[in-house]
Order: structure tokens, then sequence, then C-alpha cells
């Protein structure tokens, strides 16, 4: 799978994670002006809550092998601060280096990662070992790090995506 088709995977998923708030739109690969500039952002969601207030998250999406490191969620909360956006994410195929994981905590910021759904099981019992990121976003399954309560991580599946759902309704 591409960068770009990952991406768009990513933008799918997020689609079907937002039935209960009210016009839902996402956005793939949009430029947004900042206060200190122009930014190209991944995934762009907008929607809208509590009778029609406007919200704006921003997603950073990274297919690597190699765990993500802390200034990849430091430069997303810059981007977040720059363009007044009420979310700010970042998912992946690679693993989190806890000062990412740290740092997200500590400035609110989500993280996600997607494995396979052999792969969460895998891991949910503590065996570490990497599998392919399936071609089709109905297959996928992964850890979501939410910022509410303290970075738990949650389980979560295509069809099953509690967290993620929350985590947009949680305003």
């Amino acid at each position: 799978m591409t960068p770009e088709k990952f991406e768009l995977q990513v933008k799918s998923w997020l689609e079907s994670s937002a039935s209960r708030l009210e016009s839902f739109s996402t956005e793939h690969r949009k430029d947004l002006k900042g206060h200190d500039g122009e930014y190209e952002i991944d995934v762009v969601a907008r929607f809208r809550a509590f009778a029609g207030a406007e919200f704006l998250m921003i997603v950073e999406c990274k297919k690597h092998k190699n765990p993500i490191k802390r200034e990849v969620v430091q430069a997303i909360r810059k981007k977040q601060l720059s363009l007044g956006a009420h979310k700010a994410m970042v998912v992946s195929t690679a693993k989190f280096q806890s000062g990412a994981i740290e740092f997200a905590r500590n400035h609110g910021v989500s993280l996600v990662q997607l494995i396979s759904g052999a792969a969460a099981y895998i891991q949910a019992a503590a065996i570490k070992r990497d599998l392919p990121i399936p071609e089709s976003a109905e297959d996928y399954a992964g850890i979501f790090y939410g910022v509410i309560p303290k970075m738990i991580p949650q389980p979560f599946t295509a069809k099953k995506n509690y967290g993620l759902a929350g985590y947009l309704e949680n305003l």
C-alpha cells in the first residue's frame, strides 16, 4: 500500500467513526493557512457538535517501519496551535517511542497504531511480532492512544472503534 493509499484509508476510517457528529467531512492533503505559514495536512476533519459549534481536527499519517519519534508528535502539535485546530492525531503503521507517547499525553495529541487483526491479537498476548498491514481498511485493527484517560491503549477494529468515536465526541 502506498503512503497516499494509507492516508485515504485513514480518511475513510475516520468517516466511518463519526456517525453521531453533525456535518462531518474530511479532506485529503489539504493546505491550511496558520498564523505562522501554510501547512499541508494529510487528513483534515471538520464537524459540528453542540447544536452548531464547529470543530477542526488535523491528522498526520505515517506509514513507517521504524518507531515514531517525539519530533513527529511535536510537529503536529505546533501545526495544531498555528491552525487553531481543536484536535490533533497521528496515525501510524509503526509503534510510538515512549517519548512520543509522553509528549502526546502532556499536550492532548491522540495517537493511533494501525496493525493487522492477527497482530492485534498477538500483541494483546504480549508477543512482539510485526505483520504486514492489509490492503483493506475492513481488515484493520490497532491500538488507539486517546488522550482521555491518560493515554491508556485501547484496542479497536474497523467495525468496533469506540475509543475513536469517543475521542471525536469528547469536546
